[in-house]
C-alpha cells in the first residue's frame, strides 16, 4: 500500500458514532444465566479441547457477577431436553427488568432449511450440535436451530427480559470447531445432513423470523459470521475460544472503559471484537447483533475498580519496565521458532528458526514450490517467498510476540473497519484506532518480509499533536509487494517519543525487525505506554 510505495498512505480523520437510546436493562435487577460447554461429542464428530474451559470461566466470572442463579452444563449433562428446561425454568423465573445470560460453547454447524426460505439465501440453517448429536437417526434431534434460539429471545423479550447471547461456535454469525494444521475448528460436519433424515427424526425448525430490530432487547455476540470458522486457540496455556474468554473478562469489568461501574452494549462490543482479534492474530472477527452497537447499559461490571491515576484500560500499568520483563521473558524462554517445510528443503539454517518435520508442531511453515509462508492462526502472512527472505519473516514475527506480550492483557480496538479479509492489490481499507488517554502516538509497519517502516509522526505539526481521547483513521490502498500479513502497531504514551522514532526511520532493511525489541525496550523504559497492534492482510490476486 504506500508510504512505502506498497503499504501505507497516511491521512487522518477522526472516526464519530453515535449510539441509540433505547430502553435498557434494570441494572439493580435480578440475572440468570444458563451456561453450556461441550467437548466430548459423538464419534464421528470431532473432540473439542476448550469448550469447556470456557463455559467454567464464563459461569465463574457470571457467579462473582452476582447472578441470581446460574445453570452449567457441560459434556454429558448438555443435552437437548437439559438445555430446553434450563433455558425455560430461567425464563420463568425473571421478571420484566431482569437480564437472562445464554452462553454456548462447542460446534456449530449448518443444515438444510425449508425451501424458499426467505431468512436462509443460502438454503442453510445454523445448529448447536449438543452432546448427543449424530448426522443420522434419532441423534439428529439433538441439537438447537438458529430459529430456537429466535423463539427464546422473542419469548424473553414478551416478559420485558434483557437477553444476553453468547455463541463460540463456527457458523454462529446469526446463531462452528475441524482440524488443520494442528488447530482445532468448532464445525460439525454438514454435507452428509439429510433434509429427509431431519424430518423423520428431528421436529422441523419453528417457523418464525430470525430477523431482528435494531431495538429488539438482547444482546447477540457470535463467534464469527456464518460462513466462516473458530479456532481453538492457546490462551494462559489453556486450549479456549477467544469469543468466550473475553466475555469473561468484560464480565469482570474489563470492558468498562470508561470505569463507572456498568458495561454498556458499545463498550462490551468494542472490548469484544478488538479481544478476539488480539487473540487470534485478526483472523476471527467477532459478530454482533444488533449490528450498530448501542450506548446502553448491558450489565454491571463486576469487581470494576478505579483506574489508577492516568491509567486507562489499554495501559501497560504506571510504566513498561515489568512489561517489557515479561516480553523478553516470553520470547527469551521460547528462542527460536518452529518452521517447518512443506515441497522442498532448504540448504541452510535459518536464524532465529528450529526446523522441525511436522506441521501440527510449527509455528510457520514454508510452502518452498508456492513461495508461501503460513501461519497457524493466520494463515498465509507471506507470498513470492525466496529461501533467502526466511530470516526476514522470522524475524518479524518473534518481533510481533514480543509486541503482544508487551501489550500484555490491555486492549486497545485497532482493526479493519468492516472486518477483517484479505484485501488484493488495488483495493483500498480503512483502519481505525480507539480512543485512549495518552497524548501522543508513534506509528510503524512490520510488513511480511522483516523490515520496519516508520509512518508517524512525519512532521513537527503531527509531533505536536494531542490524541487523548481522540480516535484516529488511517485510509489504505494495497499498491506493491511483499504481500501477506502487514502488522501496524501504534505505540501511544503521555511524553513524545522522539528517541523511538529516530530509531525507527533507520529501520528500512529486511530483517530489522530482529532489532525492534532491544529498540523498545531502549527507548519504552519508564515510559507509560499502550501497545495496540492491527493486522492487516494483503496479497497479489489474480494477475
Amino acid at each position: 500500500m504506500a508510504r512505502r510505495q506498497s503499504l501505507l498512505m497516511t491521512a487522518k480523520a477522526l472516526l464519530a458514532g453515535a449510539g441509540l437510546l433505547l430502553a435498557a436493562p434494570a441494572l439493580a435487577a435480578d440475572s440468570y444465566a444458563l451456561v453450556v460447554g461441550i467437548d466430548e461429542y459423538t464419534a464421528p464428530i470431532p473432540a473439542l479441547h476448550g469448550a469447556v474451559n470456557d463455559a467454567e470461566d464464563v459461569a465463574q466470572a457470571l457467579t462473582k457477577a452476582g447472578v441470581k442463579k446460574l445453570v452449567l452444563l457441560t459434556n454429558k449433562q448438555a443435552t437437548k431436553p437439559a438445555v430446553v428446561e434450563a433455558w425455560e425454568s430461567l425464563l420463568k423465573q425473571a421478571q420484566a427488568g431482569d437480564t437472562i445470560y445464554f452462553t454456548y460453547a462447542g460446534h456449530g454447524s449448518q443444515e438444510p432449511a425449508a425451501p424458499n426460505d426467505p431468512d436462509e439465501p443460502d438454503g442453510l440453517d445454523d445448529n448447536l450440535p449438543l452432546v448427543n448429536f449424530a448426522l443420522k437417526g434419532p441423534g439428529l434431534a439433538d441439537r438447537i436451530v438458529d430459529k430456537e434460539v429466535a423463539v427464546w429471545l422473542k419469548e424473553a423479550e414478551a416478559k420485558k427480559v434483557y437477553a444476553v447471547v453468547v455463541t463460540d461456535a463456527c457458523h454462529s454469525g446469526t446463531m462452528y470447531r475441524s482440524v488443520s494444521m494442528g488447530l482445532t475448528y468448532r464445525v460439525a460436519p454438514k454435507p452428509q445432513i439429510d433434509r429427509a433424515e431431519l424430518l423423520e427424526f428431528a421436529p422441523p425448525p419453528p417457523v418464525v423470523s430470525t430477523k431482528v430490530a435494531p431495538n429488539d432487547q438482547f444482546t447477540f455476540l457470535a463467534g464469527v459470521s456464518d460462513d466462516k470458522l473458530v479456532p481453538e486457540v492457546t490462551i494462559n496455556g489453556q486450549q479456549r475460544g477467544a469469543l468466550s474468554f473475553a466475555f469473561a473478562r468484560a464480565i469482570e469489568g474489563q470492558a468498562d472503559a470508561n470505569h463507572d461501574g456498568v458495561t454498556t452494549e458499545k463498550e462490551l462490543v468494542s472490548f469484544v471484537r478488538a479481544s478476539v482479534l488480539q487473540a487470534t492474530q485478526s483472523q476471527q472477527v467477532s459478530q454482533s447483533f444488533p449490528t450498530v452497537s448501542r450506548d446502553i447499559p448491558v450489565f454491571r461490571s463486576a469487581g470494576a475498580a478505579a483506574p489508577a491515576p492516568g491509567n486507562d484500560t489499554g495501559q501497560a500499568g504506571t510504566d513498561t519496565q515489568s512489561a517489557i520483563a515479561i516480553a523478553e521473558q516470553a520470547v527469551n524462554g521460547n528462542a527460536a521458532l518452529k518452521l517447518a517445510v512443506r515441497n522442498g528443503q532448504l540448504t541452510a539454517a535459518v536464524p532465529g528458526a528450529t526446523i522441525v518435520p511436522d506441521e501440527a508442531d510449527a509455528d510457520l511453515v514454508y510452502d518452498a514450490a508456492k513461495g508461501t509462508v503460513e501461519k497457524r492462526v493466520a494463515g498465509i502472512v507471506a507470498e513470492g517467498v525466496q529461501p533467502l527472505g526466511l530470516p526476514g519473516i522470522v524475524a518479524k514475527w518473534r518481533a510481533i510476540a514480543f509486541l503482544q506480550a508487551l501489550a500484555g492483557g490491555s486492549i486497545q480496538p485497532f482493526e479493519v473497519a468492516g472486518g477483517s479479509r484479505t484485501f488484493n492489490r488495488g483495493e483500498r481499507l480503512t483502519v481505525g484506532l480507539g480512543a485512549s488517554s495518552h497524548h501522543f502516538m508513534t506509528l510503524f509497519n512490520l510488513p511480511p518480509d522483516g523490515k520496519v517502516e516508520f509512518l508517524y509522526p512525519s512532521s513537527q505539526a503531527e509531533h505536536d499533536e494531542d490524541w487523548s481521547n481522540k480516535p484516529f483513521s488511517l485510509p489504505l490502498q494495497v499498491r506493491d509487494p511483499p504481500f501477506g500479513a502487514e502488522h501496524l502497531v501504534a505505540i501511544l504514551a503521555d511524553q513524545p517519543l522522539d528517541q523511538l522514532q529516530t530509531a525507527l526511520q533507520g529501520m528500512s532493511k529486511p530483517d530489522a525487525a530482529a532489532d525492534l525489541p532491544d529498540t523498545l525496550k531502549n527507548a519504552l523504559n519508564g515510559q507509560q505506554v499502550t501497545v495496540a497492534i492491527a493486522n492487516i492482510f494483503t496479497s497479489a490476486g489474480s494477475q
